[in-house]
């Protein structure tokens, strides 16, 4: 029993490290091609007992029309051309997108025993993430921005207010956990992106956003999602709720969570 723990040790150890190397080749090439931004890098058919280590890297850009090979150490950086090599299966976004939809089976082997090292959300399609088992939003998660009360009150229209909120990215994610008969009020768990995933607002956290230092200074603001929803920001309140664990993509580990209530308004006229 002990050499067995030693021997998965030693083989943890080995993954360990040939992750690392090829996570310094994808953090390499996410600057090197400056005209053709790296999208996706995914270390497939994984095996760290292998000499030959197999990564795949989309690009944006001018499409390709084939998916390219090279092959070097992966000890590069020392100067070495000994084991272990990686070999690199490179082509556009594009290019592959096309081969995913209509020739599935020649890019079948890039989803044998997958580990994505990097992706661009905005770069690549969401059904090419999802096969590779990237999952950066909640089951459910509205997606919005934040209004203070003077820029809510002084809109001309609702449809103006959502038309100049609508060009930047969303600032704030919801996932409702409890919702009225009458859909006139909610609450729900807060999120913000970070490292493109949508991750739930700690208690400490909230706390640096000005839509919760403005309702704790008596003027509160609005949340409008995308699909012309609007509410009212009513309290923010921290509960410990291990029920929420499936609702979000990262659990905290002491199962306390912001919970905001919102009352659902009409748009101004």
């Amino acid at each position: 029993m002990h050499q067995l723990a030693q021997l998965n040790l030693a083989a943890k150890g080995g993954e360990a490290k040939v992750h690392a190397l090829l996570e310094d080749v994808v953090e390499y090439h996410q600057g090197v091609y400056p005209e053709h931004k790296l999208a996706l890098a995914v270390w497939f058919a994984r095996s760290s007992a292998g000499d030959v280590q197999h990564l795949l890297e989309l690009f944006s850009g001018t499409p390709r029309a084939s998916i390219e090979e090279t092959q070097f150490s992966l000890l590069w950086k020392t100067g070495s051309e000994s084991p272990p090599f990686v070999r690199i299966h490179a082509t556009s976004v594009e290019h592959f997108s096309q081969q995913f939809l209509t020739n599935r089976r020649s890019v079948a082997r890039f989803f044998e025993n997958p580990e994505v090292l990097y992706f661009d959300k905005d770069l690549v399609a969401s059904d090419i993430l999802r096969e590779f088992r990237v999952i950066t939003d909640p089951p459910g998660l509205l997606k919005g921005w934040y209004v203070n009360e003077n820029q809510y009150e002084a809109s001309r229209s609702f449809r103006d207010t959502m038309a100049t909120y609508c060009s930047f990215r969303p600032q704030v994610g919801l996932v409702k956990t409890h919702e009225s008969a009458d859909f006139r009020t909610c609450k729900g768990v807060p999120h913000v992106e970070v490292g493109q995933r949508w991750l739930p607002l700690s208690p400490a956290g909230v706390k640096i956003h000005t839509f919760f230092n403005d309702l704790q200074d008596g003027r509160p603001g609005y949340f409008v999602f995308e699909g012309g929803s609007a509410y009212r920001i009513l309290k923010f309140e921290v509960t410990t709720a291990p029920q929420y664990a499936n609702l979000v993509l990262e659990p905290p580990r002491d199962d306390r969570y912001v919970e905001v209530y919102l009352r659902s308004v009409y748009p101004p006229s």
